[in-house]
């Protein structure tokens, strides 16, 4: 859902894209109001920079183990209910993590 994002930017606004899964963007929807786009793919970080990643995971942890990191749960859902919890986050409407529990 990347053309939305570009739409919502400001003159000379700058939007950070992380994953694939947002669509193409017109080159002149950016030209247009001086707006920059760019990406991120924390898999190749790992790859080409495997030290600075392996840092970034130990300090993540490390704030997920002293509660300053909290994931936001979009929802949580049973085995019965997996299905719908698929199509959540394929249609992309979750605002957050999808949850299976047993």
């Amino acid at each position: 859902m990347l053309a939305p994002a570009v739409g919502a930017l400001a003159a000379g606004g700058r939007l950070v894209a992380y994953g694939s899964g947002g669509g193409t963007v017109r080159a002149y929807d950016l030209l247009v109001g001086a707006r920059t786009m760019t990406g991120l793919q924390i898999a190749r970080i790992a790859r080409e920079e495997p030290r600075l990643y392996e840092a970034w995971r130990r300090e993540l942890w490390d704030l997920f183990a002293d509660g300053a990191l909290r994931p936001v749960v979009h929802g949580r859902f049973g085995p019965a209910e997996a299905a719908g919890a698929h199509e959540v986050v394929t249609s992309r409407r979750n605002l957050g993590k999808v949850v299976l529990v047993p």
